[in-house]
């Protein structure tokens, strides 16, 4: 965060307090303190207040986004940028050539379909998000399949009962999907539709990797998409908490930390 050098009134720190919780899966008492140069019972009191208006969901240490919030994917995908590529970067690694694979439409996903376009290898990408199938079209070897559906705008997806439908035709080597957060239980997920795909490309592919910056660890969201165990490994940028790292140990479920 940026720290905020001139004064402001309490309406507009409570205005970026809420920009900074829509745009992020999650917002620290200490870290609102810092940026905002006040106290942390001050942001205390600010994130009560929205908390009882109904604008965020209040947690121990912050906040986070209303359960059935999702921001808009131009918005996340320049949020943790350099976290997110190394992710990418990382579980690209994985794609053989000539695997079929199928891809969600995310942020952390779309920074995949970008460092598999400069991969350069023969692949068969399915994928129902807009921007990924654009990122991937960059290189000639890829073969794009796109998915029918239901646009969700603010997500660049296709959604619905086609893309469903679609999908269960296929088969996959792997799947990659992203998610708005990762507790105990599983990945979460703020949109039904988006969850539905999720767990479309799960069964129809031999392994998925789910793609997750820190930021989502421990963000409950309205749906929890499949179980830890449906889940053959876990890519991410900082080590979870002991919890969240022994419910993976107990599910059998990879974790790759990227440096």
């Amino acid at each position: 965060m940026v720290r905020v050098k001139t004064p402001i009134s309490k309406q507009q720190r409570q205005e970026q307090i809420l920009a900074e919780v829509r745009a992020n899966a999650a917002v620290r008492i200490a870290d609102l303190a810092d940026r905002f140069g006040t106290s942390t019972e001050t942001i205390r009191r600010d994130l009560d207040l929205l908390g009882r208006q109904g604008l965020l969901n209040r947690t121990h240490g912050g906040g986070t986004p209303p359960l059935a919030f999702e921001a808009d994917i131009r918005d996340r995908h320049r949020l943790m940028s350099r976290e997110r590529w190394r992710i990418a970067q990382a579980a690209a690694a994985l794609v053989e050539p000539g695997e079929a694979i199928m891809i969600d439409a995310g942020s952390t996903t779309l920074h995949l379909a970008i460092a598999l376009a400069d991969l350069n290898r023969p692949m068969v990408a399915v994928t129902n998000g807009l921007a990924i199938a654009d990122a991937l079209g960059k290189c000639a070897q890829i073969r794009v399949i796109v998915c029918p559906g239901e646009l969700n705008a603010p997500q660049s997806g296709l959604v619905g009962p086609e893309t469903w439908q679609f999908l269960k035709r296929l088969n996959a080597n792997r799947a990659f999907i992203g998610a708005s957060g990762l507790t105990t239980e599983g990945p979460t997920e703020a949109e039904s539709s988006m969850a539905w795909v999720k767990r479309a490309m799960i069964e129809r592919a031999r392994t998925t990797s789910l793609l997750i910056d820190h930021g989502k660890f421990n963000v409950d969201m309205l749906e929890v998409v499949c179980p830890l165990s449906a889940l053959h490994d876990v890519f991410t940028d900082q080590p979870p908490d002991t919890a969240l790292v022994e419910a993976l140990s107990g599910a059998a479920t990879g974790l790759t930390v990227v440096a």
